[in-house]
């Protein structure tokens, strides 16, 4: 199975030699030439980790707005003490004094 690049690659390659302008000397050298910078910029892609790495602090800065969004903006719990303290109440508010409800 033939990669559709390649199949393009190799018709620019055809219409370049049917150019006026073409010398058989250059062939060896323009064709090495170009497929050399495909390879090197094919290899220059940047490795996951390294995208991983500059993203961090995008990261970081985003849970710490998050963490000061919601302290900002949480309710207070209030415990209303007084209508646990009515009469046979005392283990509902010991209960609530110890867990902070």
């Amino acid at each position: 199975m033939t990669n559709p690049k390649h199949s393009k690659i190799d018709k620019l390659f055809a219409d370049a030699r049917k150019a006026e302008h073409y010398d058989l000397t250059r062939e060896y050298s323009f064709e090495t030439r170009v497929m050399t910078r495909i390879r090197a910029e094919r290899g220059a892609k940047i490795p996951f980790i390294l995208w991983a790495w500059r993203l961090t602090p995008f990261f970081a800065s985003i849970v710490i707005l998050l963490g000061i969004w919601i302290s900002a903006f949480e309710s207070p719990r209030i415990t209303d003490l007084s209508a646990a303290a009515g009469i046979r109440n005392e283990e509902m508010m010991l209960v609530a004094s110890l867990t902070g409800e």
